[in-house]
């Protein structure tokens, strides 16, 4: 007996027009997805011991400070340059507008 082809269309078709979930079994796996127990928290860095993990946490603590180190080493040195040069123009102006002249005694303070 020889069995008729079937067109590959028909099955397509009729896996397209299922009948979609209704409002109750939406909610129902919503319910079901949401009652699900959480899962235990991921370790940090997994592969390393507490003593490593200590020691990482120094290491970066050492790190931040030297750069803090470095932030306040460089902010007073553009400190001291700022200061500089304003007193040596406070300077030059007093001895622009000194009076050298050595025919008036010096005073004397008592």
């Amino acid at each position: 007996m020889a069995v008729k082809p079937r067109p590959a269309g028909r099955i397509q078709e009729a896996d397209a027009f299922e009948p979609l979930p209704t409002y109750m079994e939406l909610a129902m796996a919503a319910a079901a997805a949401h009652d699900a127990p959480p899962s235990a928290p991921r370790p940090r860095l997994p592969g390393l011991s507490i003593v490593e993990k200590l020691v990482a946490v120094a290491i970066v603590c050492l790190a931040f400070y030297g750069m803090a180190l470095i932030g306040c080493g460089l902010f007073l040195k553009a400190e001291a340059k700022r200061t500089g040069l304003i007193t040596q123009r406070t300077m030059s102006a007093q001895l622009q507008y000194a009076d050298f002249d050595i025919r008036v005694p010096p005073r004397v303070i008592d």
